[in-house]
């Protein structure tokens, strides 16, 4: 950054509305951590408080009014999103002198920081480049108040004094700063609710409660369900409303107790419950794990974890996990196959085993109480709750573009298949390297020039380590990978082999041809390979090569450690990024047409899976997943009927049953019946409330593209 260059003037950022870049302008000479923490700090500071309308939580609704920080705003993945386009617009619209100057000026330093924070290059990125989610140790702020936190960064930096440590005392002032932004914008918000009147007798009731439990938290150690539940939600605001994390868990003792006191009913907490969620879905929050196992390793499954669920029925967000233990007890089963027959595809289904067991062969250092706080976090992508810093998603591996460049450099001289499949496999070594080194180089760039206060403020063991959050200071780091187009590479290859080496029916010049073409003038062709074995129909030769290929890819991740630290872990959540990725990709072997969809999981290509549902899990359960903690999603779309008795319902259980004991480790299912979908295709503005699932979470039908809508309808329905 030049220095020397005229800088912005805070008071004039202040004066337009953008408190966050006025903060960043502070103090031009400061450390990053110091310049950002003030930003944040000055954020919360004149941060508009939302009016409270009779909820059971508050703040309710957008975590961000749409009227601030227009210019440079928050983000819970890069802290920072800068509007250039708007700046740029503004300064050349600006009529007053200081006005058009300042905005110059921001101009040029956010483009000199966003060039230096330019390192990720490959074209692996599918759904990720750099991005990160996270989730706050909401329990620690229950347990603690956030009075803890500032009292353990005053005597660290003291002592950091005493020692000549200027490094370490930098670091406990720039989150200091961030403490007493947040306790001015908590006091902005109890004088809002002290200020509100409400008509209704059970309104103003929950006002003057929540007027009660926000004198107390977040700063001091909550005492009842009520104030743990609100000050979980304020930090989820804090946070900027990504994960809400493992809320069964941390809130189950506050509960209990409270109702053996009298202090809450289940209604209340059901009320309680269901407006977090709410306060989730208006904000594209995302994942809460519920369920799973306690720190000593026994069953998590309580009162709360069926309230979850209940209050889930019908919503797209939040993404909701159960991890399911071999001992999972039957109403929360009744509960979770209840909710998932609303068709939203909530919950996603979790093999609680499974995960622990491919999180300890990953080399991780997770220690044994931790495995309790394993999350889902965005999609799915597996971290630790309240302690990791994980890249999710750094990178996407393209199998699909990696077999393009193989085929068209190998496939018409190819003497034999394996030479063919070992060049694929050689290729797919130097793409997982050149990932491996840009998300490195990514992260190390972060370490210097973009860190995120919030997050060591709220996430362990940043403050006890001294260290910034992308610096390294969360107790665990590591890095998830998408692993794009499994099904379309196993299928590919699976039709060259077969029509190219052992029909010897066309050569691999004349393939490479009618694919340069789109197999326009070669339809007999294409439909020839698409004869040949395909997976997700328990077909051993197509089944063998998807997982081949997953084994081969995944064990090159886990090969490799990011710069923070940890492993690169292999993940498949495809979200709605499958129609683009599919986009930069030609005509393949297995008969797709250029420019068309990829798979859209770990699961078979949409529409290829026509052998029934045993078969579908037979196949996926053939793939290596525990070699992927990163999660491999894969998506199972059931007719309506699977939930219509008690018995169509223990089917469907024990097929779920059955796929995880094959290993695999994740699926989600929906819910809807063919011809909705057929109409919400041709109609969708019909169908505003459609929800489905897709890679990795429930969406609304109305916002995915005509080609994500046409690749649902394309799901195969089964039944059992």
């Amino acid at each position: 950054m030049n220095s020397t260059a005229p800088q912005p003037d805070p008071a004039v950022l202040l004066a337009l509305g953008e408190a966050l870049a006025a903060g960043y302008f502070e103090l031009p000479d400061a450390s990053p951590l110091r310049r950002w923490s003030r930003a944040v700090r000055r954020r919360f500071e004149h941060r508009a408080v939302p009016a409270y309308d009779g909820t059971w939580l508050y703040p309710s609704g957008p975590h961000s009014p749409a009227s601030e920080n227009v210019l440079l705003s928050s983000s819970y993945s890069y802290t920072w999103s800068y509007n250039a386009g708007e700046t740029q617009r503004r300064a050349a619209a600006a009529g007053e002198a200081p006005i058009r100057e300042t905005l110059v000026a921001m101009d040029r330093v956010f483009s000199e920081l966003n060039q230096q924070l330019d390192c990720i290059h490959t074209v692996h990125t599918v759904g990720g480049r750099g991005y990160t989610h996270s989730i706050p140790n909401y329990g620690r702020v229950l347990r603690e108040g956030l009075n803890r936190h500032d009292e353990r960064l005053r005597l660290r930096r003291d002592a950091a004094r005493t020692a000549g440590d200027a490094a370490l005392v930098d670091f406990c002032e720039a989150i200091l700063d961030v403490v007493e932004g947040i306790r001015v914008w908590h006091a902005r918000l109890r004088q809002a609710l002290a200020a509100t009147t409400c008509e209704a007798t059970d309104a103003d009731a929950r006002r003057r409660r929540l007027l009660a439990c926000l004198e107390h938290v977040p700063f001091r150690p909550a005492r009842t369900f009520a104030e743990a539940v609100t000050a979980y939600n304020l930090v989820y605001y804090l946070d900027d409303c990504d994960n809400p994390g493992r809320v069964d868990q941390e809130l189950i003792g506050f509960y209990r107790r409270d109702l053996a006191e009298g202090l809450v009913s289940y209604e209340d907490a059901e009320a309680f419950i269901h407006n977090l969620w709410q306060n989730t879905d208006i904000n594209c929050g995302w994942s809460a794990s519920i369920g799973g196992s306690t720190p000593a390793g026994e069953p998590a499954y309580n009162e709360l974890t069926l309230i979850c669920l209940r209050t889930a029925r019908g919503m797209r967000r939040p993404n909701l996990q159960l991890r399911i233990r071999r001992d999972m007890p039957d109403p929360v089963w009744d509960e979770a196959l209840e909710t998932l027959s609303t068709g939203t595809g909530l919950p996603a289904l979790h093999n609680e085993e499974e995960f622990r067991r491919s999180l300890r062969g990953a080399r991780l250092g997770l220690r044994d109480a931790d495995f309790a706080l394993v999350n889902g976090g965005g999609c799915t992508e597996t971290m630790v709750h309240g302690c990791s810093n994980v890249g999710s998603l750094d990178a996407g591996l393209h199998l699909p573009v990696v077999l393009e460049k193989t085929l068209r450099r190998s496939l018409a001289e190819a003497p034999s298949f394996d030479y063919l499949l070992d060049a694929y496999l050689a290729d797919l070594h130097d793409a997982v390297e050149e990932i491996a080194r840009e998300v490195s180089r990514d992260q190390e760039t972060r370490a210097r020039l973009r860190p995120q206060p919030m997050r060591t403020l709220l996430i362990d063991d940043c403050i006890d380590n001294g260290l910034e959050f992308n610096a390294g200071g969360a107790r665990y780091n590591w890095s998830v990978v998408n692993v794009a187009g499994l099904a379309n590479a196993a299928d590919s290859l699976s039709a060259a082999r077969q029509v190219v080496f052992e029909q010897k029916a066309v050569s691999g010049a004349d393939l490479l041809a009618a694919m340069e073409v789109d197999f326009v003038g070669h339809e007999a062709l294409r439909r020839r390979l698409e004869r040949a074995p395909r997976f997700g129909n328990d077909q051993p030769p197509a089944d063998a090569l998807a997982a081949r290929v997953a084994d081969h890819v995944f064990r090159e991740l886990l090969a490799h450690a990011p710069w923070r630290g940890g492993r690169f872990l292999g993940s498949c959540l495809m979200f709605v990024t499958y129609a683009a990725a599919g986009a930069q990709v030609g005509a393949t072997p297995d008969g797709r047409r250029r420019g068309a969809p990829i798979a859209d999981s770990a699961g078979p290509m949409q529409g290829r899976d026509r052998s029934g549902p045993t078969a579908m899990i037979k196949s996926v359960g053939a793939l290596p997943h525990y070699l992927a903690p990163g999660t491999l999603v894969v998506n199972a779309r059931f007719a309506r009927e699977m939930f219509d008795s008690p018995e169509q319902r223990d089917r469907l259980r024990a097929l779920v049953r059955s796929y995880f004991d094959l290993g695999g480790m994740q699926l989600q299912i929906n819910v809807m019946d063919q011809e909705t979908l057929r109409q919400a295709c041709a109609h969708p503005e019909d169908y505003p409330g459609l929800i489905v699932r897709v890679g990795g979470y429930s969406e609304y039908f109305l916002r995915l593209s005509p080609e994500l809508r046409r690749s649902v309808l394309e799901r195969t329905e089964h039944k059992v």
